[in-house]
């Protein structure tokens, strides 16, 4: 049974060969690369290389082209502060006051300069793994 047979029939209420391990690796492929987090989410390339090497270092169940949390505050026009030494936090917030809300629009995935790249590691992993993986 591989991972996504795994994952479905779990899903479908029976039994498995065993229990589906997911573990939410985000940003330890930039360590499996060896690249500072700020470059490894550069690109989809790099977080899919990482996503890679990581199932085959922890043979788990489900790749995770999630890039980091502010990244949909930059599809909203907001900011990404990175550190050395840990994660990326989102900058100054996007809403300053409540009239602000009004002013909002959606993002369009398939538009927004901020999204390109997590759209691409979807893309990119479902190639790589297409229906052996969630």
């Amino acid at each position: 049974m591989n991972s996504f047979e795994r994952v479905m029939t779990t899903l479908g209420h029976k039994e498995p060969d065993r229990v589906p391990v997911f573990l939410f690796l985000t940003l330890h492929g930039a360590k499996e690369l060896k690249l500072p987090l700020k470059e490894y989410f550069s690109t989809a390339e790099n977080v899919v290389e990482g996503q890679l090497k990581l199932l085959g270092k922890y043979n788990h169940d489900c790749l995770y082209p999630f890039f980091y949390a502010s990244k949909e505050v930059e599809a909203f026009g907001g900011t990404t502060i990175f550190f050395e030494d840990g994660p990326p936090n989102a900058g100054s917030p996007v809403i300053k006051k409540l009239e602000d809300i009004d002013q909002l629009t959606c993002p369009n995935p398939w538009e927004s300069e901020a999204l390109k790249e997590p759209l691409n590691a979807i893309k990119l992993l479902a190639k790589a793994k297409k229906a052996k993986f969630p």
